[in-house]
């Protein structure tokens, strides 16, 4: 009867025991998701407005790689990082953005010098920075899709504050550079070729004034890659132009490098030229509390301007050059008259 006393105490024991881990594994999941849930607040209300605010890309983008997979680890235990993860994707992808410029200038450099073996190490590494980025820009847009849904024509998600707004255009914009990266690393990634119309659509659903032309301007970019998009009559470079003024005037500059990566993907050497000098002559009287946007757009020029010059002269654009070109005329010395002097 005893024997049989402890072992019925011991199975007691060893149930109380497993009880207790369980209720305390619970009561871990739900310390982790109000973790979570307060670190997704916080980095919506404070981290992000601060870094909108900054006006190093590069930093925002290793911000980005380092505090993404942290993030993202909350969705295990309940937490939503759908919004914020669109935007720490976008800036995450801006990293390997650039590191995919640096290895397409090396081919260029290669190819300029006559190094077969050089050039053809700097394209692969290219396409695998390019597809990096174009994995990372389309989880944006995926992230952004199972926040708000996918919209049919006609329709608009519900984007109850600024922030849903600002991860909406974020998000589509992010969309189309996925595929733009993934056609740079020959299919790679696998984009679904029909984001290009989704974006396009979706872009109606914001107000083109309040967010600096971008919404037009994204629309117009991905007419003149897909005419058969444009609405009757469209006129894709006047839209352009007139969404690059309304970012000039509100001083986020956006759409103007819309512009120049629409004019240089159609090799329009005139309109690439204009955009450039009139991003480097409007840089005065910008937003402070967007500065980073208007950053990013600076890199995508600045990269274009740096793809021409090295195409050209075998290396990038000179410090302080933003705005001039290679076969620009010298401007002469200033005569001075010698009467003058006397």
């Amino acid at each position: 009867m005893r024997s049989l006393s402890i072992k019925k105490w011991l199975q007691q024991t060893r149930w109380a025991a497993l009880a207790g881990a369980l209720i305390a594994l619970q009561g871990c999941g739900v310390i982790y998701k109000t973790t979570g849930d307060v670190l997704i607040s916080y980095g919506r209300s404070e981290m992000l407005p601060y870094m909108m605010a900054y006006d190093d890309v590069r930093m925002a983008c290793i911000t980005g790689e380092a505090q993404t997979p942290l993030l993202m680890s909350f969705e295990r235990v309940g937490s939503n990082p759908n919004k914020l993860g669109t935007m720490v994707f976008t800036t995450a992808a801006a990293c390997a953005d650039q590191l995919a410029l640096e290895s397409e200038l090396r081919y260029m450099r290669a190819v300029k010098g006559g190094n077969v073996n050089e050039a053809q190490d700097a394209r692969i590494e290219q396409k695998r920075w390019a597809a990096l980025a174009a994995e990372r820009q389309l989880e944006a847009y995926n992230r952004m899709v199972s926040e708000y849904g996918e919209m049919k024509e006609g329709e608009c998600p519900k984007l109850k504050t600024d922030f849903d707004e600002m991860v909406w255009l974020v998000g589509n914009i992010s969309g189309v550079q996925s595929l733009m990266n993934d056609g740079a690393a020959d299919g790679q990634v696998g984009v679904p070729r029909d984001i290009a119309a989704k974006v396009e659509r979706n872009m109606k659903c914001l107000d083109n004034e309040k967010w600096w032309g971008v919404p037009r301007g994204t629309r117009a970019a991905v007419w003149n890659l897909l005419p058969m998009l444009a609405p009757p009559n469209a006129d894709a470079w006047a839209e352009l132009e007139k969404s690059t003024k309304i970012g000039f005037d509100k001083g986020v500059r956006l759409s103007s490098a819309l512009y120049a990566m629409s004019a240089y993907s159609k090799g329009d050497d005139q309109r690439l030229r204009k955009s450039i000098r009139d991003f480097a002559a409007n840089d005065k009287d910008l937003d402070p509390n967007y500065q980073l946007l208007d950053t990013i757009a600076g890199s995508i020029i600045q990269g274009i301007s740096d793809r021409e010059w090295t195409e050209n002269t075998g290396k990038r654009t000179p410090i302080g050059g933003l705005g001039t070109f290679w076969d620009d005329k010298a401007k002469s010395a200033p005569t001075v008259d010698i009467n003058d002097l006397l």
